[in-house]
């Protein structure tokens, strides 16, 4: 989708096995001192020698930079199943953020008139972000063509440089960082997306050779995870239809095995197309189509076939109604539909152990409650932890017009709103155990949560936050939550339940309080269940319910604040950083999808643990 608006060592060279005698000449004859003069030019010859091997090698590591065999994530990156593993086994899940520019006449990433390029990619890390994806444009590649947007007084190593140097310079430092690397050609020419993966300017052949290019340069690079490999086709890009100038499946298993046999180590992301089977269906039919690029359904039937196994990883885009007003936007049940639109477009991949599936782009301002709805359900179909789907949200950069970016309009500060929705589904490998254990890789797919399912004229969200702050050893847990009815019909307040998923970490009995709420205490009622079998972070729940006295909560009102806690017997305490429903973010009021809401027993509001 197009978002733009447009140490040193020394040496001792004197080390004589024998003493020196004072009363011996100290002038040597002239024949041997000529054969000094030529073992100290030899010597110096070494030196220098040396010395350009360590640059060399120094300049070697600093463009491909090894990472340590006991990192998460090192290595040369696989897949099995639905799964990505890395060079030690080790399972390992893209979470990280789209920074574009190189795709854009300015061809160069954005910012850069305001920031250095440093600082931006240190704080991309520093949100905990693990994977950078960068659009590019084949005309970047061009001869003749400068950057614009660069103030060199903040970015002096970026002068004079321009195309495949600068591209360069971005993969370095991020590489050095711990950031692994995505390059997606997003266009062919500078100045528009493109169904196609080709045009008359840019055919076929150059989309290739520019690949195989990339392929080869970033071969000692295993930061450079992939390629994917055109953004968004759409009609009359088909799947399957078997004309070679506009079957996309065709075209990614060309371009796939051409890279792979120049770097056989990449993955090679691919996405799918606009409607399927005919690209050029009726999309007021609920089914045909999907987002420019995010309809895999051909993959049932017409699988890509890559001459590397372990290698191919499906990608999507998703978008809210500020986007564009798809027909699911509009279904009364909106947003509990969500999941299962999700499911038969691509999400049967990832379930069903096909290959990994990877939502290269998803992203909004966050300026209506549809929005918010769409994030969080997303986020919550997304899922938590290294077995969730992979993703990279749209955009960092701010100047993304339909979007907006992590970054404010200052192109400084985050904007915290987006990012503590996404902070549940961060994977930063730094932070992850060092000391997990390579798993048997299977092609089954992993236990799903249940999706919510709509009631009749009933649409909630819930609010939380931590009144432990950010915890996370603590001897009492304390939520609190506001819930909001955002249908149009009253809500009897009596019909609801409320589930906070934990793991008590110890057998001692437990007992509640209610601490202050809104509706009075006296309405409230509270009850902890321990589950068997345990699920996925959480062996316990808390529920919540409402008393028949309670009342009705009118459309577009809230509950006001509920605060309750709950503690073991003997005072000892939780360790919060393994509970379901915990985000130690929370410190205000925000969206809580892994907090569960049910109406007359039916799952309304978040996602149920594995």
């Amino acid at each position: 989708m197009t978002h733009n608006a447009d140490g040193s060592e020394s040496f001792d060279h004197a080390s004589p096995t024998e003493p020196f005698l004072p009363h011996q000449s100290t002038e040597p004859p002239r024949q041997a001192r000529g054969v000094s003069r030529i073992v100290l030019v030899g010597l110096a010859i070494l030196l220098v020698g040396s010395l350009l091997l360590l640059s060399l090698g120094l300049l070697k590591n600093t463009l491909f930079p090894s990472t340590t065999a006991s990192a998460i994530g090192a290595g040369a990156w696989h897949t099995d199943g639905s799964q990505i593993y890395d060079a030690q086994n080790r399972p390992v899940r893209i979470a990280g953020v789209n920074w574009s520019g190189f795709e854009t006449e300015t061809l160069v990433v954005h910012g850069l008139a305001t920031r250095n390029y440093k600082d931006m990619l240190d704080q991309i890390k520093a949100q905990h972000y693990n994977t950078l994806r960068l659009p590019y444009t084949n005309h970047l590649f061009d001869v003749n063509n400068a950057p614009t947007g660069i103030d060199y007084t903040k970015n002096q190593e970026l002068r004079g440089l321009r195309g495949l140097q600068l591209l360069d310079k971005i993969v370095e430092y991020a590489s050095q960082i711990g950031l692994h690397i995505i390059l997606d050609r997003h266009r062919p020419g500078a100045t528009q997306q493109e169904p196609l993966w080709y045009t008359t300017q840019y055919p076929e052949s150059r989309w290739i050779t520019d690949w195989q290019m990339l392929a080869q340069h970033y071969k000692d690079n295993s930061m450079v995870i992939g390629a994917d490999l055109h953004n968004e086709p759409r009609a009359p890009a088909c799947w399957g239809c078997g004309d070679p100038k506009l079957d996309w499946q065709q075209a990614a298993q060309r371009a796939g095995n051409a890279i792979l046999a120049v770097n056989p180590n990449w993955l090679i992301f691919v996405e799918g197309v606009e409607c399927y089977p005919d690209p050029n269906a009726d999309k007021q039919v609920p089914g045909n189509c999907s987002w420019w690029g995010s309809n895999l359904k051909g993959v049932a039937t017409h699988p890509v076939q890559l001459q590397v196994a372990h290698r191919l990883v499906y990608s999507v885009h998703d978008y809210p109604v500020s986007i564009y007003p798809q027909l699911w936007f509009k279904d009364p049940s909106f947003p509990h539909n969500l999941s299962a639109i999700w499911d038969s477009y691509w999400g049967y991949i990832q379930k069903q152990g096909i290959a990994p599936v990877w939502v290269g782009e998803f992203g909004t301002r966050l300026q209506n409650a549809q929005d918010k709805q769409w994030l969080t359900s997303l986020v919550s179909y997304l899922g938590r932890g290294v077995n969730g789907i992979n993703w990279t949200f749209w955009s960092w950069n701010p100047d993304s017009v339909d979007t907006g970016g992590l970054l404010q309009d200052d192109w400084t500060y985050i904007n915290q709103e987006k990012q503590n929705y996404l902070q549940p589904i961060l994977y930063p490998f730094d932070q992850a155990s060092l000391n997990q254990t390579p798993p048997a890789p299977t092609p089954h797919p992993k236990a799903t949560h249940p999706a919510p399912s709509p009631v009749s004229g009933q649409h909630i969200e819930l609010y939380y936050q931590s009144g432990n702050g950010s915890g996370p050893i603590v001897n009492q847990i304390q939520p609190q939550l506001k819930l909001v009815n955002t249908g149009a019909a009253p809500l009897d307040l009596s019909t609801v339940t409320i589930r906070y998923w934990y793991t008590p970490d110890s057998a001692q009995a437990q007992q509640t309080w209610c601490d202050y709420a809104t509706p009075g205490c006296e309405h409230i009622n509270q009850h902890i269940v321990l589950l068997s079998p345990p699920r996925a972070s959480a062996d316990s729940y808390l529920e919540l319910s409402f008393t028949p006295g309670t009342g009705n909560l009118q459309p577009g009102d809230n509950t006001g604040e509920i605060k309750f806690r709950f503690n073991k017997t003997d005072w000892s305490n939780y360790n919060e950083s393994n509970d379901y429903s915990f985000n130690a973010h929370s410190t205000s009021y925000q969206l809580a999808p892994y907090i569960t809401v049910y109406i007359q027993g039916h799952l309304v509001w978040g996602s149920e643990p594995a």
